[in-house]
């Protein structure tokens, strides 16, 4: 299709939703006490497209039901760079939304409503509520998040980095060098460089969004900010007194789009063009614009299965420090 998608620019979620949503959400840390309004007030546009919650099951279930209401599929977008986020004119942009926009309504014909979800927390319970069909955030495939979501085939490789003061004073690489330091730590609540973090025992708190892990050190809250590297060089890199460390590969981290776990079709048509952009080379003309180069791009014969249901310290050894 060549119509522009229409944008929503909040969740429309009742605040019944939203208290379901945040009652999901693993928000376990809450020291980092962010004063920012996470959207619940965000005016929506009103487009009639909202999404079926399966109220009228004829098997009276009142689980909300998988899959797009005929041609019409909603999408689900986070704010950080590079990946998916509101541009300055309004309208979604990022790579991740490049090619959700080719596959879904140029490919596959659909029509689609995409909306911002500002709690990165929410995203896949918002999808098993059926707020919306798919997730393109640039969503790192793991096992806990294949427990509860499908992901599509792997699209990116991520490394990460340090946000830190101008100077990097302490001389930080790797999440080593936070075990033994006197430093407060930040990562994204719900991020595997959070979860990465428990795993090292590495005291941390938790904000709700890129953009409060960045203010957090800009404004002396945190001395770090641990973030995918791509993202803190597009959102902080430029940014006076600040420094995005050199990035470095912890664990193998593959982002892909999320996908409700009972929506095979979709997830199968989905997967067929997307391997066709692979291999045809589009899928790197669509995420060039946007900072990412063939050094993000999968390996080759890594499969979502894979990530979902093998040792990530394999997978690393396999496909990272081979």
């Amino acid at each position: 299709m060549d119509s522009k998608t229409p944008l929503m620019r909040g969740v429309a979620l009742s605040a019944a939703a939203l208290l379901v949503l945040t009652a999901c959400g693993d928000n376990g840390d809450d020291d980092a006490d962010v004063d920012e309004d996470n959207g619940a007030d965000v005016e929506t546009e009103d487009n009639g497209d909202d999404v079926d919650t399966d109220d009228e099951d004829a098997d009276g279930d009142d689980d909300a039901e998988a899959g797009a209401d005929d041609d019409e599929l909603t999408i689900a977008l986070f704010g950080e760079e590079p990946y998916s986020w509101i541009g300055d004119d309004g309208e979604p942009t990022g790579a991740t939304i490049a090619v959700a926009e080719e596959i879904f309504e140029n490919r596959l014909g659909y029509e689609v409503t995409i909306e911002e979800e500002p709690n990165w927390d929410n995203l896949i319970p918002g999808m098993s509520a059926g707020h919306w069909d798919v997730v393109s955030a640039g969503m790192s495939i793991t096992e806990d998040r294949c427990a509860e979501a499908a992901f599509g085939e792997p699209e990116l490789v991520y490394t990460t980095a340090f946000l830190v003061e101008e100077g990097n004073p302490e001389g930080l690489e790797t999440f080593e060098d936070l075990q033994d330091a006197d430093l407060d730590v930040v990562a994204l609540s719900g991020a595997v460089e959070s979860g990465w973090m428990e795993d090292e025992g590495i005291d941390h708190d938790t904000v709700d969004s890129a953009d409060d892990g960045i203010d957090f050190v800009d404004g002396g809250r945190a001395d770090v900010f641990a973030l995918t590297a791509i993202s803190l060089e597009a959102m902080a890199g430029d940014m006076d007194g600040l420094e995005v460390t050199d990035s470095f590969a912890h664990e193998l981290s593959v982002g892909a789009h999320a996908f409700h776990p009972e929506d095979d079709e979709l997830l199968e048509e989905f997967n067929a063009e997307l391997e066709d952009l692979m291999e045809s080379g589009e899928y790197l003309e669509l995420v060039e614009e946007f900072g990412f180069t063939e050094d993000e791009m999968p390996p080759s014969g890594l499969t979502a299965q894979e990530l979902c249901e093998e040792d990530p310290a394999e997978l690393t050894e396999e496909y990272i420090e081979d």
